[in-house]
C-alpha cells in the first residue's frame, strides 16, 4: 500500500531519520547511516558493497530477498519500502501485488496523476530502504556509497551465509 497521507508519510521518514540516524548526503564520501540505537544493536550490522555485483545476480537478488523478507516478518507484519523523497509504501512481503509500482491520480501534476515506484534492492541514484514496521531489522541502500547496510539478527545470517552466492563483498 501506497502512503499518500502527507503527516503519516513524514511520520515515518522521522523516524528512520532518528531511529537510524539518518542523515541524507550528496556527498559520496560521507557516511549517512548508524546503526538503529533503540534496538541496542550497534555492534550488529553489516555493509556490503554493490558496485561490481553481477548483472546476472540481480534478477537472482531480488527473488531471494522478496523470499527472505517473507520468511523473517512475523506473521501479520508488514514492511516498509522507502525511496528518499520519493515513495513509501507499507507492504506485506508474502502479497507479491503489494510489491508494485502503482498510478497515483493527483491534479496537482500534469497529466493528472504519477507513477509512485516501488524501490529495487540495489540503489540506483537514490536511497531505497526497507525496514520492518517494527524496525527490528533493515535493508538499507546508500547510492553514492554503492552500499547496503543491513542490520537485525535473521537478515544479518541470510547476508552472512549468502553474500558471496549473491555476488556482494562484505565491507564490515
Amino acid at each position: 500500500m501506497l502512503i499518500t497521507d502527507r503527516e503519516e508519510y513524514l511520520r515515518i521518514w522521522d523516524m528512520v531519520y532518528e531511529r537510524l540516524g539518518f542523515e541524507p548526503s550528496y556527498d559520496h564520501r560521507g557516511h549517512s547511516m548508524e546503526v538503529p540505537l533503540p534496538f541496542d544493536i550497534r555492534e550488529r550490522y553489516s555493509v556490503y558493497a554493490t558496485d561490481g555485483l553481477p548483472v546476472d545476480k540481480i534478477d537472482e537478488l531480488y527473488k531471494k530477498m522478496t523470499s527472505v523478507l517473507a520468511d523473517i516478518t512475523p506473521a501479520g507484519g508488514k514492511v516498509y519500502a522507502l525511496d528518499w523523497q520519493h515513495s513509501l509504501f507499507l507492504f506485506d512481503p508474502r502479497d507479491k501485488e503489494d510489491m508494485k509500482t502503482v498510478y497515483v491520480e493527483d491534479e496537482k501534476y500534469s497529466g493528472g496523476g504519477y507513477y509512485a515506484y516501488f524501490p529495487e534492492f540495489l540503489p540506483d541514484g537514490d536511497y531505497y530502504f526497507f525496514i520492518a514496521e517494527d524496525f527490528s531489522f533493515g535493508w538499507l541502500g546508500h547510492p553514492w556509497r554503492q552500499e547496503i547496510w543491513v542490520f537485525g539478527e535473521k537478515l544479518l545470517a541470510f547476508m552472512e551465509e549468502n553474500y558471496k552466492t549473491l555476488g556482494f563483498e562484505k565491507l564490515v
